[in-house]
């Protein structure tokens, strides 16, 4: 009894210098730690944002694989999302950029940067024109409001990041939607306000992961016809996200004048949609007409045009 009080007491005396030793060691060895361990930029380019857009196609010196210096052939936006894999929830908010804010330093305009922790991301970029807001709800929700669907091209990697991984991605932007188009042979009428299409296939929402749309719902789609069409011989084109590489699906398509009242309409049965595809009806659409007559019901011939492998040619039967 008489020797356990001064060891007591030596311990007591000893393990605050214990406990500073021990401090002392975890802050050596937490110092000698990198703070980036288990985390890394990363840095994405996009290899291929000059795009000939599907209204340039009829420009002679104009292709995908060879576009013309001297060519505006820029897409307008870029947005860059990562999410993660494991949650589905999004790993950093999505960066847009706009061309218009780049035009004096083109060469930041395709790149983004990135810093995560090491683990598993769904990567997505889209690339893009119009003026409507994208939607990013998740990788495989992606849309644009008023249910509008722009000349699309997208990149999706399914990414496991770690020390091995390098920094610096190039991507390709693929394109991922279809367009059908109607040339008139003859002219737009005074009363001419808008056009609309109607589709009984297809969607406007895009699943990134697949490239294609989870919603084959069709789509409505209106657009103004400016003062400038009206007495001339027009050109319509609408986008459309397909449920698969290619779809044959009925169109709709009216002339609009004052209150939305229809002016003339044509049924287009059987339209041949492929991805990166364009589909071109010619023919004369403002002539007398009634949605129940069959003579405006019309099926197509189509052959694919030896100068664009992505343009598909029709004519009524």
């Amino acid at each position: 009894m008489y020797l356990q009080k001064p060891i007591r007491s030596l311990f007591l005396l000893l393990f605050p210098c214990f406990l500073l030793v021990l401090s002392s060691c975890q802050s050596e060895q937490e110092s000698s730690t990198p703070s980036s361990e288990g985390q890394g930029t990363l840095s994405f380019t996009v290899t291929n944002y000059r795009q000939i857009s599907f209204d340039d196609l009829s420009v002679p010196t104009a292709t995908r694989a060879d576009i013309p210096t001297d060519h505006p052939a820029t897409l307008a936006h870029l947005l860059f999302a990562v999410f993660n894999a494991e949650t589905g929830q999004q790993a950093c908010s999505p960066v847009q950029h706009d061309f218009e804010d780049y035009e004096k330093k083109s060469d930041a305009y395709p790149k983004f940067s990135v810093t995560l922790p090491y683990g598993h991301y769904h990567v997505v970029v889209l690339g893009f024109n119009g003026s409507r807001k994208c939607n990013v709800a998740s990788v495989n929700r992606i849309s644009w409001e008023d249910n509008y669907v722009p000349n699309t091209f997208l990149y999706y990697q399914d990414l496991m990041f770690d020390k091995d991984t390098s920094l610096d991605q190039k991507l390709t932007l693929k394109h991922v939607v279809t367009a059908f188009r109607v040339m008139t042979e003859d002219v737009a009428p005074a009363e001419l306000k808008s056009a609309r299409f109607i589709s009984t296939d297809g969607g406007t929402v895009l699943d990134a992961v697949t490239g294609f749309t989870p919603q084959s719902t069709g789509r409505t789609s209106k657009m103004i016809v400016p003062a400038n069409y009206v007495g001339v011989k027009d050109t319509f084109t609408v986008y459309l996200f397909l449920p698969e590489e290619q779809i044959k699906t009925n169109y709709t398509v009216q002339a609009l004048g004052k209150n939305d009242a229809v002016l003339y309409e044509k049924h287009f049965n059987d339209v041949p949609l492929r991805i990166n595809s364009l589909t071109v009806w010619e023919g004369k659409f403002f002539e007398t007409s009634t949605p129940d007559d069959e003579e405006y019901n019309l099926g197509f011939n189509f052959y694919w045009d030896t100068q664009w492998a992505d343009t598909i040619k029709v004519s009524s039967l």
